[in-house]
């Protein structure tokens, strides 16, 4: 039995309860794997830590909560991930990927793949292949190559190169829609080059 040495027993019962509350939430909250743990619904999703796959699924939609986490969607996927921490996404082949993700968020959109997302300051996009990129940043870089489209409104500093023989590459800044600089022939800037 424990015995509480400190004052008089009703203290030393509100503590013990104290303990107990404290150690029951604890591994309540290990067990659900906290706010941060990622969960996805939908046709071909499965998480396993913080990384989550959706292949070949048509609802598939990754929850993260204010964690970061990492996605992979192939095989002609519907992809939707949110986040208001780091998302770490990867959209293939001919899969439609959209969400949200906070800063420091990084995106490769490839193939043929469409991505339509909102991401915080730092975020880094590459959108390569004949994938088509519609994107909203605080801040950041869009690389656009090969025969890709890039669509991207930045309200912050942002830079976006194109390279290869990009299909379409557009920068406007702020929610006034003003032009971006145009750094050289193929770099344009939200904020200083």
């Amino acid at each position: 039995m424990l015995k509480c040495a400190l004052g008089p027993r009703y203290d030393c019962e509100m503590r013990l309860g104290w303990l107990v509350t404290v150690g029951l939430a604890s591994a309540m909250a290990a067990c659900s794997g906290g706010d941060g743990a990622p969960t996805c619904t939908g046709s071909g999703c499965a998480c396993t830590g913080g990384e989550c796959t959706c292949a070949a699924g048509t609802d598939c939609k990754t929850t993260c909560g204010d964690g970061p986490c990492r996605v992979d969607c192939s095989s002609a996927a519907m992809c939707e991930a949110d986040t208001t921490d780091k998302l770490n996404l990867s959209c293939n082949d001919s899969s439609a990927c959209k969400g949200t993700g906070g800063d420091d968020s990084i995106l490769a959109c490839n193939g043929s793949s469409t991505c339509d997302f909102k991401l915080g300051t730092s975020a880094d996009v590459t959108c390569a292949s004949t994938a088509t990129c519609t994107l909203e940043l605080d801040g950041g870089s869009v690389i656009c190559l090969d025969n890709s489209s890039c669509t991207v409104t930045c309200n912050g500093d942002c830079r976006v190169s194109c390279s290869g023989t990009a299909a379409a590459c557009a920068l406007t800044c702020g929610s006034s829609g003003a032009a971006a600089n145009m750094c050289s022939a193929s770099i344009f800037a939200c904020g200083p080059c």
